[in-house]
């Protein structure tokens, strides 16, 4: 990856100014992928069991599609009681699980750590 980096450097310093531009640009792309949050998947828990679901496949769903995919996948579509979703994020200093905005989750699944289903 550092040849990788000093091979963008010197493009981005070039004096032809398309290959300086494409190496900007390059560059711009390798931040932005070293930013982007882990690929690994979602750990999911209800009760005693605990399950990993694929982050790509979660993130191409809606929030409250995800929510019933996860929910059939623990068997709880037919719930008597309400349920919702909390959430460990990437980065929260205290690993602590916060309710998730269902209408915000395809910004937040890249973030997602670890879910659960409560009651």
């Amino acid at each position: 990856m550092s040849h990788l980096v000093d091979v963008l450097a010197n493009l981005a310093s070039s004096e032809n100014n398309v290959a300086a531009g494409l190496g900007e640009t390059l560059q711009a792309f390798v931040v932005a992928a070293s930013l982007y949050p882990s690929a690994e998947p979602i750990l999911i828990e209800f009760g005693h069991r605990t399950m990993a679901l694929g982050r790509k496949r979660m993130a191409t769903m809606a929030g409250r599609n995800a929510f019933v995919y996860v929910k059939g996948k623990f068997g709880l579509l037919n719930a008597s009681t309400p349920l919702f979703l909390q959430a460990v994020i990437t980065g929260k200093a205290d690993g602590a699980f916060v309710e998730i905005d269902l209408d915000a989750w395809e910004e937040i699944v890249p973030y997602i750590v670890k879910l659960r289903i409560i009651t």
